[in-house]
């Protein structure tokens, strides 16, 4: 694969995502040294986004997925001179030794990560009452579409936060929880060795077939949730 960049990394993973009716906002890149650049988006279901966007943000509350590709640079590098262009970076007594058995690619080492984080809007969670059995029925169903739709992830994890009522039951054993902070994550690697834009396209829709159906999942729980 040549002439492999960042910018087709991130198109491609935003095709994905349109192609699953997501829309994205809040688009951001940044680096995290020493070799790993990421880009970053917020995406929800197209309809809603552009309910979003009309200005109208205090009808709207609904979940969202917190998407973030991380490309290892030095793979990246990699994937585009292969390991003969590698070669002429180096020198020594014995060239030649790159594509012989003695020096190949470590198929452990990866070019990219895909990491969603779904995640319902802050009212659902504040208008929630404290109520032990509904909030472990709510991590049960949460962890049931979690399995269900991240059967193809490479990890899968649901976060669930809890906050006191209210500051003075802080010293009260007693005292009533309510679920605070709410995630679904989802990761995805992209290996270096073997791959090519076809399977870079497989590996972004994956993730965005689990952001869309995670999306779904998680207002379809709230909702029969009673909020």
């Amino acid at each position: 694969m040549a002439d492999l960049t960042r910018h087709q990394l991130s198109s491609l993973m935003l095709s994905a995502l349109r192609r699953e009716g997501l829309g994205v906002r809040d688009q951001f890149e940044g680096r995290q040294e020493p070799l790993s650049w990421f880009f970053r988006v917020l995406a929800y279901d197209q309809s809603e986004l552009d309910i979003l966007e009309s200005g109208a943000l205090d009808t709207l509350h609904a979940p969202s997925a917190l998407i973030e590709l991380v490309v290892d640079e030095l793979a990246l590098a990699l994937a585009n001179i292969g390991l003969e262009g590698f070669e002429t970076y180096l020198t020594g007594s014995k060239p030649g030794l790159i594509g012989q058995d003695r020096m190949e690619l470590n198929p452990e080492v990866m070019l990219a990560f895909v990491h969603v984080d779904v995640s319902p809007p802050a009212l659902w969670l504040d208008e929630r009452e404290s109520d032990p059995t509904r909030n472990e029925a709510l991590a049960t169903r949460l962890t049931d579409i979690a399995q269900e739709v991240g059967s193809n992830s490479d990890a899968v994890e649901v976060h669930i936060e809890g906050a006191l009522e209210s500051s003075d039951e802080w010293t009260d054993r007693r005292g009533t929880v309510r679920p605070a902070g709410i995630a679904v994550h989802f990761s995805f690697g992209v290996p270096l060795v073997g791959i090519s834009e076809r399977e870079l396209t497989a590996v972004f829709s994956r993730g965005a077939t689990v952001a869309a159906k995670t999306v779904e999942g998680m207002r379809a729980v709230f909702r029969g949730d009673g909020g």
